[in-house]
């Protein structure tokens, strides 16, 4: 080829059309990011620019450190080699853009010994994406996985990218094949060289410069073919996990019902009722389907599929986008589309158990349940819209302070025999609130479970007390139907009373109270040192003040309930002290720890009908026992009445479901 540096064949002509292609190309890329910029503009505002320095490190770990993919490790390994081999390679493919607007003039860099350093990696780079691009081909044509949603989109992106890799091994390799590079610090490129060492310089040249162009021309392309895409990700998704929700994951966002006007919209509606967060959340899916993998209405095929519904809101978002930015109105939200019941079904908002295999499983932090609860509370607050079956738990959470609309002052019945005192007795002599929930204080099992509660802290020497008939349900279930003026109402009433006694510690059975009392009362102003039963216990099991002697002749296995486990992090708790039970078998469930299949009853399910597709707790019920067990454990009430309820709908005659606190109570010395 005869010249030192890449790009001086070009000639003046070829500078000028390069020039061209540039700026079009880089030109087009602003236009459609700014009107995509644009865009997220007109979303509510949200304040993501806290706490930097947990961002940094979240992004550290989530977005660099690809921790969420390698839950598949295959997909995990071969995203790593293209995400890396894409960063690496990304500095030589500005290289070569310089050196075609400068007429050959090559970075500086390149030519010393760290930029030796930096081609051999680049080249080594090459062949690894090159490979990681073998990965993404067999498992999207040949192994076909079910949760992965098949386009025609990500099968160019794999072409554009094998496009880029294969075009610079090929540049690379006619310069060292015409004696122009020094190919020891290339040697992949070098491999390719060999294969081309016995061409003339006129074939040599034809293969740089063909390669080249196309090189760059398929970089423009790629950049431009993205922001609409399923793609986008390459763009926004280091900004999206940077952005992430930091505050705790089962907390949802609250609603100022105190400042509101003619003009206030109640949940979400239209696109333009989204967060730019939220919005951004749209622009990141890469339609991967891990939230869909475990998600419990996907499995038991409901309406619902996570990654189906966003993508829904995310083309309506997109079909809206002129109609948007061209009269975007006083206040910048000029969408009046709304979305339910053409865009999004409202089976599908109201599917939603809340349960966030979702939000677990995706790699790029997207969130799901927040944007689903506002839809609902558009639905219920603005539209009175919401299931019939919904009516009486509403009314009883209004009238009773439960969905069960039984007296508040039977509330602390279960517990008339036990000399519990009421708080109002207590006179701050008491080093826990027990807050007892609804299925605590009327279930007939829940009671049971109260009383075991109570026996095995009294065996401990811990002082409780009770709020009986003053009491009221958290409002966990009402919020997450969408009914966040109840929710609100009942939240202060607790709140209210709780610190007139001086509350400052709360064990509850329940793991939606412990959810709602730990992270959305302090909105409230309640400020409690929340925990769980089974934790409580467990603390008390290792220090040796409640010993386990009594034998329990049980083999089960144990289900994680998603409001205790995977939304707060316990799993170990209630697996100790099952293994701590002399005589008692616990066995895995496949599906477990932050894997675990919902039983249903999350996200105020509890209180509607299942009448699409199979029924959920019923397959949470048959993965259980395939562990080779039909008895249960669990350590919440609602997964209680959930899985008990499968056992005799399937006709499990001889099975049971058991509260670990019942076992532990059970076990107790003397017992």
């Amino acid at each position: 080829m005869h010249h030192a540096t890449a790009g001086s064949f070009l000639g003046i002509p070829g500078v000028v059309w390069f020039w061209i292609l540039t700026i079009v190309g880089v030109g087009a890329v602003i236009l459609s990011l700014s009107r995509r910029f644009q865009l997220l503009r007109a979303g509510r505002p949200d304040n993501r620019f806290d706490r930097l320095g947990e961002r940094f490190k979240h992004m550290l770990v989530y977005a660099f450190g690809q921790k969420k993919m390698f839950d598949d490790p295959v997909a995990g390994a071969y995203h790593l080699l293209i995400f890396y081999g894409f960063l690496v390679v990304s500095l030589r493919t500005v290289s070569m853009v310089v050196e075609g607007l400068f007429a050959g003039w090559e970075l500086p860099l390149l030519h010393t010994p760290a930029g030796h350093a930096y081609l051999f990696s680049k080249d080594i780079f090459e062949l690894l994406v090159l490979v990681g691009l073998g990965f993404a081909v067999w498992r999207r044509g040949i192994q076909k996985k079910e949760r992965v949603v098949q386009s025609f989109g990500a099968w160019l992106a794999i072409g554009l990218i094998a496009i880029l890799m294969i075009t610079d091994l090929a540049t690379e390799g006619a310069r060292i094949a015409a004696g122009d590079l020094d190919g020891s610090y290339l040697p992949i490129s070098g491999v390719v060289g060999g294969w081309l060492s016995g061409l003339g310089g006129a074939a040599l040249q034809a293969i740089y410069s063909v390669n080249w162009w196309i090189h760059l021309i398929t970089l423009f392309v790629f950049a431009n073919e993205l922001p609409y895409s399923k793609h986008f990700h390459v763009y926004t998704s280091i900004f999206n996990v940077f952005f992430a929700n930091l505050d705790a994951p089962g907390k949802l966002p609250g609603m100022d019902l105190e400042d509101i006007d003619e003009d206030t919209t109640f949940g979400i509606s239209a696109v333009t009722d989204f967060t730019w967060k939220q919005m951004l959340d749209m622009y990141t899916c890469t339609e991967c389907g891990r939230c869909r993998e475990f998600c419990p209405t996907t499995i038991t095929h409901k309406p619902l599929q996570p990654v189906l519904y966003l993508k829904s809101v995310r083309d309506q978002l997109y079909r809206e986008q002129p109609e948007i930015l061209a009269d975007p109105g006083e206040d910048g939200h000029a969408s009046q589309h709304e979305l339910v019941p053409v865009v999004v079904d409202p089976d599908v908002i109201w599917a939603c158990t809340t349960c966030r295999w979702c939000e677990r499983a995706c790699p790029l932090d997207i969130t799901y349940v927040d944007k689903l609860v506002e839809m609902r509370r558009n639905l219920v607050l603005e539209k009175a819209e919401f299931p019939e079956e919904a009516q009486p738990a509403f009314r009883g959470y209004e009238v009773n302070g439960n969905p069960w609309q039984l007296p508040g002052e039977e509330r602390g019945n279960w517990a008339s025999d036990l000399g519990v005192p009421l708080a109002s007795e207590a006179g701050g002599d008491f080093e826990y609130l027990f807050f007892v929930g609804s299925p605590g204080s009327y279930d007939d099992h829940g009671k049971q479970v109260s009383r075991a509660l109570v026996k095995v802290l009294r065996a401990a020497g811990i002082r409780i007390a009770i709020l009986g008939p003053e009491e009221v349900s958290t409002g966990d279930a009402a919020r997450r139907l969408g009914n966040e003026y109840l929710f609100q109402m009942l939240a202060q009433q607790n709140v209210e009373t709780m610190n007139g006694y001086g509350v400052k510690k709360i064990i509850t059975n329940c793991p939606h109270a412990f959810n709602t009392l730990s992270h959305e009362y302090p909105d409230f102003g309640g400020d409690y040192e929340v925990v769980h039963g089974t934790q409580l216990v467990a603390e008390l099991v290792r220090a040796g003040k409640v010993k386990l002697t009594g034998t329990v002749d049980l083999d089960l296995a144990y289900h994680d309930p998603c409001y205790l486990g995977r939304t707060n992090g316990e799993y170990d708790a209630p697996r100790f002290l099952l293994t701590a039970i002399p005589g008692l078998k616990m066995r895995e469930a496949e599906l477990s720890h932050d894997r675990a299949m919902c039983c249903g009853a999350g996200g105020g399910r509890m209180w509607l009908e299942e009448n699409l597709g199979e029924r959920i707790n019923q397959t949470r019920f048959g993965q259980l026992e395939a562990s080779g067990t039909a008895n249960v454990a669990v350590a919440c009430p609602y997964c209680f009445s959930m899985l008990s309820d499968a056992q005799n709908e399937l006709g499990r005659e001889d099975a049971s479901t058991y509260d670990v606190i019942e076992l532990v109570a059970k076990s107790l010395e003397g017992a």
